[in-house]
């Protein structure tokens, strides 16, 4: 039994160490494709899991296949490494369909992260035939040694072999026309930074780059899964989504609108308010605990997105002075007009229908469109303060309350 666990906690190790790895692979073909399409020219089609791990395709210019490979340790490109003789096996056999005009096609390894190899390399630098003939040749001499013995052939890992043999002993034509038209290509070593450094060459703020790149990875993820899940071939039109690109800019940029980064409250961190002044103005007008709760939600995240606003320069601190003022105006405008509509009712209900006005207002800030919590958070911090309040007579009130 003991030695079963062991060997189960081997097992489950394993995995671990694994997983990661996997999964980062699965992944990195939605980013990759994420990329290709900000980089795809009009009228060109970018496919995933279809014609390749990621494909482009231009109706005049031809397809380009990708394999994509993370390398979290190690190399793919390895002069031995099986993904990259596998890849090259694959793309040997896809030349026999005479679909595939290898004239126009165009194959690449893409990396995570920058990695090389002698024999890649030189793959990447043939560009003529003879060139490409020249680096097979090197190639098989390194891995099976010269011909015609091939003394170094039994040395080669047994899961190589078989993507060896068929790459080594496809047509000649085929196999140098495809290392002709062959390149390896990396990343950074972090494929979502390098999806943000590309839409920061785009005339897009800076500080919104990151929920760009989070908004179009999203949108491509989506799309290709509703694809799959119906059946249909995972194939994205750059100009549609070059169409999501745009709508989502015009949403969030050009300085029109206001992104909150605020999390809802906790319960506890809630519940933790409730002595707070602005919650005792809620309850010298009779608002319901639910309501209690809400505004004590949008006081703590209107507090959390003037921080995180001002630190990254989207508002400058003085536009928030501006906003309190005009607040405090509003206000005062305001429940003037309520002890003139509703000053027989008992003061309660006076202060619920100014309460319910302010909440209802929408204001800019420094030109911008904010969340819908902003405003009424807003007014509850000036309410905490005791700058302003709901009931007519709240200061007195409030001053009873304390003294009691």
């Amino acid at each position: 039994m003991a030695t079963s666990k062991r060997s189960g906690s081997s097992r489950s190790k394993n995995r671990r160490t694994e997983v990661p790895g996997q999964a980062l692979g699965y992944g990195l073909q939605y980013t990759r494709m994420t990329q290709l399409l900000l980089e795809a020219p009009a009228g060109s089609f970018c496919s995933m899991e279809y014609l390749d791990d990621v494909a482009l395709q231009q109706a005049d210019k031809g397809t380009r296949l990708i394999q994509s490979k993370s390398a979290l340790a190690a190399n793919p490109v390895a002069d031995r490494a099986k993904s990259l003789w596998k890849a090259l096996s694959n793309w040997t056999s896809l030349a026999t369909d005479p679909d595939y005009d290898l004239e126009k096609t165009a194959f690449e390894i893409y990396v995570s992260r920058p990695v090389g190899g002698e024999l890649v390399e030189a793959f990447t630098k043939a560009c003529t035939l003879e060139q490409a003939r020249a680096a097979i040749a090197q190639a098989r001499d390194r891995l099976w040694g010269k011909s015609p013995g091939f003394a170094l052939k039994s040395t080669v890992a047994d899961e190589v072999a078989p993507y060896l043999e068929r790459v080594f002993n496809a047509a000649p034509a085929s196999l140098e026309r495809i290392i002709c038209n062959f390149k390896l290509t990396h990343g950074s070593g972090s494929p979502q930074a390098d999806i943000e450094a590309l839409i920061r060459t785009h005339p897009v703020s800076l500080t919104k780059v990151v929920d760009i790149a989070d908004h179009m990875c999203g949108i491509v993820k989506r799309r290709v899964d509703e694809l799959l899940e119906a059946g249909r071939p995972a194939v994205i039109a750059r100009d549609a989504f070059y169409g999501w690109y745009a709508t989502y800019l015009r949403k969030i940029d050009r300085d029109t609108v206001l992104l909150s980064r605020a999390e809802p409250p906790s319960d506890k961190e809630s519940r933790g308010q409730l002595p707070k002044i602005f919650v005792q103005q809620l309850d010298l007008i009779g608002l319901p605990f639910e309501d209690k709760l809400e505004a004590v939600s949008d006081y703590l995240m209107a507090a959390a997105d003037r921080t995180t606003w001002a630190l990254s320069g989207e508002v400058d601190g003085s536009s928030f002075d501006d906003l309190d003022a005009a607040l405090k105006r509003s206000w005062k405008n305001k429940r003037r007009t309520c002890g003139i509509e509703h000053g027989s009712k008992p003061g309660d209900l006076q202060g619920q229908a100014l309460y319910s006005n302010c909440m209802d207002l929408t204001m800019p800030l420094q030109a911008m469109q904010p969340p819908d919590h902003f405003i009424p958070g807003c007014f509850h911090r000036l309410a905490d303060d005791m700058s302003i309040g709901w009931h007519p007579d709240y200061e007195q009130k409030l001053k009873v309350k304390k003294a009691a």
